[in-house]
């Protein structure tokens, strides 16, 4: 008897003792797996068809997510019969994805150009010209996919498509990819180049793709072009090599013309990576007189400080709390989702991504920002994080609720985030008026209310005048890359330059880590 994906047209033979999730995973089919299969984030909700005690009693841990009896978490449902068929549906959860960054109009000197009716990437002949000469810029985040098709001619952005990182269903945390990549490297590598290609296929004639730039975080990037990962999980954490990426399209079984070049932006140091560098470039910290500060918060959050003379990076740990994992009713940034609320005369108001009519799948890290603000301006919790009074679980709306379980574990996020820019604020020797702009980049940051974050001290308490959100500033970064030759000069130049702190090397990081815990402004 078999396991049957019916929506996908998949199945496998039912083993006794395999769980849903290893399933979905053998098949290549898309689901989120935050924990990665612990149990813990409730990412991974099926619907299940299925004859009595063919699968394991609901665990403690599905008591958490589940409220009926149709569904359970893939990673906790174990099949004890095989006598019969089992037939799994996977609820199918567009993420809303941020797609573009801030445009900024640069001198178009590509690698590849066209000379007669041949086309060269430098000095290399390609081949003929065929109609047109086209250039990928791919930003791999630990969550998603955005590819830019762009015109080497003319530097036009043709056409933007984004995805889901199929790599979710290993785990949504550079840690868990390490830990996947361990036993099974070429699946993740598999996952993520055919997830490229089909990409790229939907958008281009593959054959006229003559270059392809891509930019993430260390895990990402060395996982994409082939590289160990395992040394960015252990001590000192660091990649294999910072230096930038060059291999052949034909090597990594891209849809591209065969000689077509990928390149992949350099790595700053540990888990600051390319991507973060692609936001250097595209804001142009690097060029400005005055001190700017960038932040990327994420998973894996990273800040960068400086400007012409100097620049310092580093990242922090978050988690995946703002991301919705680890949350009992949290989400990502999915259809239905919560964005939005504040309380007023005790009511609680909320929008959804989508204005979607139907009951809310969960809360987006939006929208969990904007919770604990409004929780604490209503003197609801206190700066511990704490409930006033005997309910410790406050109802958002019909099925979804915040409890200080869930507070805690956004309180360690928050504090993370606030270490990480205190240390470079003190390594950089400056106070924080001494900033002139604060570039928030990636979708978090360009959708949560900044004067909600200030005031849970997610952000620092910057003037709001300096502020300023530059979307998908890693995608901009890429973009540049592709098309100008000093860009890239640029990227890797600066790379060199930027000093990276590893905060759990600084003295006394877990004094300061707890003086940034809780809420002060409310203690």
């Amino acid at each position: 008897m078999n396991i049957i994906f019916n929506d996908y047209g998949k199945e496998a033979e039912l083993v006794k003792g395999r769980n849903i999730l290893s399933y979905l995973q053998e098949l290549e089919i898309e689901i989120n797996a935050s924990c990665g299969g612990e149990g813990k984030c409730g990412q991974c909700l099926v619907e299940v068809e299925c004859a009595p005690g063919a699968l394991l009693e609901k665990t403690e841990a599905e008591k958490n997510f589940v409220q009926d009896d149709t569904h359970r978490l893939a990673c906790q449902a174990i099949i004890l019969k095989t006598d019969e068929h089992i037939y799994v549906r996977v609820p199918k959860r567009g993420y809303y994805i941020l797609e573009s960054g801030e445009y900024k109009e640069i001198p178009i000197e590509p690698f590849v150009h066209r000379e007669g009716e041949r086309v060269f990437c430098e000095s290399i002949d390609m081949g003929e010209y065929t109609g047109g000469l086209y250039g990928i810029a791919l930003d791999i985040g630990t969550t998603t996919l955005v590819i830019y098709l762009i015109d080497l001619e003319t530097g036009e952005v043709l056409s933007v498509i984004s995805r889901e990182n199929p790599q979710t269903k290993y785990g949504n945390n550079v840690i868990s990819r390490i830990e996947y990549a361990r036993r099974g490297r070429d699946i993740l590598e598999r996952e993520i180049r055919n997830a490229a290609k089909e990409m790229i296929t939907a958008r281009a004639d593959p054959g006229k793709v003559y270059e392809v730039v891509v930019v993430g975080n260390p895990v990402m990037r060395d996982l994409f072009f082939g590289y160990s990962v395992e040394s960015l999980g252990k001590s000192p954490y660091e990649p294999l090599s910072e230096t930038a990426v060059s291999k052949k399209s034909k090597e990594l079984g891209i849809n591209a013309n065969p000689e077509a070049r990928v390149y992949g932006l350099p790595l700053i140091g540990s888990f600051v990576g390319a991507d973060a560098l692609a936001v250097v470039l595209a804001t142009e910290i690097y060029k400005n007189e005055k001190i700017c500060m960038a932040i990327d918060i994420g998973t894996n959050t990273e800040l960068i400080l400086g400007n012409k003379e100097r620049l310092i990076a580093t990242s922090c740990a978050a988690g995946p709390a703002f991301e919705g994992a680890s949350i009992t009713c949290g989400i990502g940034g999915v259809s239905g989702a919560i964005k939005e609320v504040r309380i007023e005369n005790g009511a609680v108001m909320y929008k959804t991504i989508d204005d979607a009519d139907r009951r809310p799948v969960g809360v987006c890290g939006s929208g969990l920002i904007d919770v604990l603000a409004e929780l604490l301006d209503n003197k609801i919790i206190n700066g511990r994080g704490k409930f006033y009074g005997a309910e410790k679980e406050f109802r958002i709306a019909e099925g979804i609720s915040i409890s200080e379980k869930d507070i805690d574990q956004l309180n360690l996020a928050k504090s993370a985030v606030s270490v990480g820019i205190n240390v470079l604020l003190e390594r950089y020797g400056i106070v924080l008026e001494a900033i002139d702009r604060l570039f928030l980049a990636g979708a978090f940051g360009n959708f949560i209310n900044t004067e909600n974050a200030i005031r849970i001290g997610l952000l620092p308490s910057i003037e709001r005048g300096k502020v300023k959100k530059v979307g998908n500033a890693a995608i901009e970064g890429a973009r540049q890359a592709l098309i100008s030759k000093t860009k890239r000069e640029d990227a890797e130049d600066v790379a060199k330059r930027i000093e990276h702190v590893k905060l759990e090397e600084e003295d006394n990081f877990m004094e300061k880590f707890v003086g940034e815990l809780y809420f002060p402004k409310y203690l």
